[in-house]
This record gives C-alpha cells, sequence and structure tokens, in this order.
C-alpha cells in the first residue's frame, strides 16, 4: 500500500482520530529507533483543549509554559 493509497482513507478519519494515527506512528517509529519514551512533566494529565481554547481560554503564558514542558523531556 502507498501514501497515495491511504491519504483518501485518512482524510476521512476525524480530527481525534487522525491525532491518535499520528500518536501510533510516532511511537511505532520511536520503538524501531529503539528511542525511549520520556515521561512529560504533567504525565497522567489528560490534554483538554477547552482549558486553552473556548469557554475555559488560558493565558499566552500558560500556553506557553504548559508547551516548555512537553518539549524539555524532547531529546534527540
Amino acid at each position: 500500500m502507498t501514501i497515495h493509497d491511504l491519504l483518501p482513507v485518512v482524510s476521512r478519519l476525524s480530527h481525534a482520530e487522525k491525532f491518535r494515527l499520528v500518536q501510533v506512528m510516532i511511537q511505532q517509529l520511536a520503538d524501531e529507533e529503539g528511542i525511549a519514551a520520556v515521561p512529560s512533566a504533567s504525565e497522567g494529565q489528560s490534554f483538554d483543549p477547552k482549558n486553552f481554547y473556548g469557554r475555559g481560554r488560558s493565558s499566552r503564558e500558560t500556553i506557553d509554559a504548559y508547551l516548555a514542558a512537553f518539549r524539555s523531556g524532547w531529546t534527540q
């Protein structure tokens, strides 16, 4: 199966399913490369977009701090 065969199938997925697909693919690549998962600063907390957008809008500083916590654990 080629990427051209997959794109029409992937385009029909919901946004949540697309994000999950990306997570699975990244995990598979990490496993193949022998890269261990690095626990994040807020492990155990699920991401709730309502805290950042919409009714629970947060400040730019809060969003930047949240993203920085996840980036700090990433290594090459």
